[in-house]
């Protein structure tokens, strides 16, 4: 007798083989996939490329509507951008969902607060100021007087949800009025930001998709801002010296800043596809708008 093992016998529906059946491996995650988490963390600080629905077409509408909108006008290019930053504030405010009744943002709030901001940056600073103020003071008298109340009929609104709200809109919108107050003063500076934003998201969420690695994509993205600013610096006059050196030096510091501060400013991992249309600009719109402003006149 052998002092083999008898090889184990085959189970249905399983292959069998001289050695043994053999088990079915598990199918390979799909790469730039994450598995699903249980818990409502945010998630990762720098978002994983979202490879649901239509994304190239949604990609390239976005791209062609917002060159359009900087080449024909500010109040076209606010009248572009105002819709997804109000959509995108309602999707940060649902996104605190998970929060105690009474101290969740209001997503109604937020997303006419946001658009009133998006809507004033055409008339210059003082329509920025004046929609600032409008939509600040909207939400509060909105808030107090629409919202929950006591017992004796008093407002019952918790500071939280007046703060939380507030952040809701004032992001997306801080997003949107960089390059519409560039726009009012000339085509060429916004036109260069948006193009700073379409080129880092392009090659942030292509080169992201294929890999694991979530660093990956925002390298992938600052190797094409540098590109561009190659052909930004030999085209266009309205650059002069250095400046147009400095001001990509400056995109490729804060563009990859956008993505993580908006995971900050979401409650959940719940998806909120337009406000990360807008990510690259939370930090690159307002802090560029202003070195521009001052370098370029």
């Amino acid at each position: 007798m052998s002092g083999a093992a008898a090889p184990e016998p085959a189970r249905a529906g399983e292959p069998a083989t001289a050695g043994g059946p053999v088990r079915p491996r598990r199918p390979a995650r799909p790469v730039g996939s994450t598995r699903p988490k249980p818990g409502t963390g945010r998630g990762p600080l720098l978002p994983v490329p979202d490879l649901a629905g239509p994304k190239v077409l949604l990609g390239v509408v976005w791209a062609i509507g917002t060159t359009a909108a900087v080449l024909v006008g500010p109040i076209v290019l606010a009248l572009w951008f105002a819709p997804t930053a109000a959509v995108a504030a309602a999707q940060i405010a649902r996104s605190w969902k998970g929060r105690p009744e009474g101290r969740r943002p209001r997503p109604e709030v937020a997303t006419a607060a946001a658009a009133v901001m998006v809507l004033g940056a055409p008339f210059g600073i003082a329509g920025l100021v004046a929609g600032v103020v409008l939509g600040a003071g909207g939400t509060a008298a909105w808030m107090t007087f629409a919202g929950p109340r006591a017992d004796d009929g008093a407002p019952a609104v918790h500071p939280a949800a007046l703060v939380l709200t507030w952040l809701s809109a004032m992001g997306p919108a801080a997003a949107a009025v960089g390059p519409v107050l560039l726009r009012d003063h000339g085509v060429v500076a916004a036109l260069v930001v948006v193009t700073y934003a379409l080129v880092y998201d392009a090659a942030s969420w292509i080169v992201g998709s294929g890999t694991r690695h979530h660093w990956i994509g925002p390298l992938a993205g600052i190797a094409c801002i540098a590109s561009v600013t190659v052909g930004i610096a030999g085209i266009f006059p309205q650059f002069k010296g250095g400046s147009a050196w400095q001001l990509g030096a400056l995109a490729l510091v804060v563009a990859p800043l956008g993505p993580p501060v908006a995971t900050l400013l979401l409650g959940s991992r719940a998806r909120a596809p337009a406000w990360r249309r807008l990510d690259s600009l939370l930090v690159m719109g307002p802090v560029w708008a202003v070195f521009a402003a001052l370098l370029i006149g």
